[in-house]
């Protein structure tokens, strides 16, 4: 290599250096059961932002879904932005009389954004919003009509 290749390669060598020392991956600092939990449900997706809140966590899926977790990691809000969530998802997260009341309407496939507490669970769906009372297992519209799951 000549001096002046190697006067011209140096600076390359040197900014990939530092490029690579200054980059930081935001999956560092999500917590392993968060991580775990995107991967499961969003695998392959990256993440434009994670931020730890006095309440639990917050990750935004880069072009996807808003998730906050509490601070024993359990969801608390998952938020599509505009998009259906993961049937599997839906399936694996909400107790079984609730999916299995979104089947038996066809609605299994319809939801935007669901949302818990220790007494509730809250659906978005494409035309409505329904509510699920765990203590009952009543489902709720937002007309009061109330029906059994």
């Amino acid at each position: 290599m000549s001096r002046l290749e190697k006067f011209l390669f140096l600076p390359i060598v040197v900014g990939i250096i530092v490029l690579g020392a200054c980059s930081s991956n935001v999956w560092d600092e999500v917590p392993s059961p968060i991580t775990s939990f995107v991967e499961q449900y969003y695998p392959g997706s990256g993440l434009s932002s994670y931020n730890q809140t006095d309440n639990g966590y917050q990750v935004k899926i880069a072009n996807g879904a808003t998730l906050s977790f509490d601070s024993d990691y359990s969801w608390t809000s998952i938020d599509g932005n505009g998009v259906r969530l993961p049937e599997v998802l839906v399936y694996n997260q909400l107790p079984p009389a609730l999916f299995n009341y979104l089947q038996s309407v066809e609605q299994q496939n319809s939801v935007y954004r669901m949302s818990r507490d220790a007494h509730f669970y809250k659906l978005t769906m494409e035309n409505t919003v329904i509510t699920y009372d765990i203590a009952t297992g009543k489902v709720t519209y937002p007309d009061g009509k109330t029906v059994d799951s």
